[in-house]
């Protein structure tokens, strides 16, 4: 009977249309309509505060139908209002890369890691010294992001973007905004190998450039000393921890 009830809550909070049954097992009728529409404008206000520019890109009426379209699924899964712009991101954004506008799948994919990065976990609190033999430790709100167009420049164009590969970190700074730093493909596999492997610091250096044909000379270590300076300034790279042995 619970069961029933909870089916019967997320078909009246999510579906298209409330059906009768379903109020009807759940009685004051126009309690639970009430509470549907309270629901339903608490997450779109969320979703709409995360995903501004893409919403205005797209128009209030096609990036209503998307979020009418992904609460008939049964969405929300999370019990958190702060991943609730997640979720949704990640049943629209394939809808969108099919569209005539296929750069907005590209601006929310951005404003949506922004959200991530401003709502993101806290950095570590024990981390040594940084040094080039130990595994590096990156702030917990770090993405490297890989786009086919430049949504990070603002304003929204009203006739959008050209094509243009474009890399970039986006990190949290310290007021918690999401900042986006544009990388080089070099840089952007250091950060993403310094995230994913157990290397140290040289190891994943050596194992990058190799990757990239690039040869570990004066030029190229004077580079990547700025690179890393660059890091630990902005909070992005925030020290080392010794390899396991």
């Amino acid at each position: 009977m619970l069961a029933d009830r909870a089916k019967a809550m997320q078909r009246v909070c999510f579906g298209a249309e409330p059906s009768e049954a379903d109020l009807e097992l759940l009685g004051s009728r126009e309690r639970w309509l009430v509470y549907r529409d309270l629901v339903r404008n608490r997450l779109n206000t969320v979703i709409g505060v995360a995903l501004a520019r893409t919403k205005s890109a797209i128009g209030e009426d096609a990036f209503g139908r998307a979020v009418d379209e992904w609460f008939d699924t049964g969405s929300p899964k999370t019990r958190y209002l702060r991943y609730v712009p997640s979720e949704l991101s990640e049943f629209a954004i394939p809808i969108w890369q099919l569209t005539e506008t296929p750069w907005v799948a590209d601006l929310a994919g951005y404003e949506i890691s922004a959200w991530e990065v401003r709502h993101g976990p806290r950095n570590p609190e024990s981390v040594g010294e940084f040094a080039f033999d130990k595994k590096p430790v990156l702030a917990a709100a770090v993405k490297v992001l890989r786009l086919a167009y430049p949504v990070h420049e603002r304003p929204t164009p009203k006739k959008g973007y050209e094509p243009k590969p474009t890399i970039l970190c986006l990190y949290r700074d310290g007021n918690h905004k999401a900042v986006p730093q544009i990388l080089n493909p070099l840089a952007a596999d250091l950060l993403e190998a310094w995230r994913t492997t157990d290397q140290t610091v040289a190891e994943s250096v050596q194992t990058v450039a190799a990757a990239h044909n690039t040869d570990i000379g004066p030029t190229f270590i004077e580079k990547l000393s700025t690179l890393i300076t660059h890091f630990i300034q902005e909070g992005i790279l925030l020290g080392g921890h010794s390899p396991p042995s």
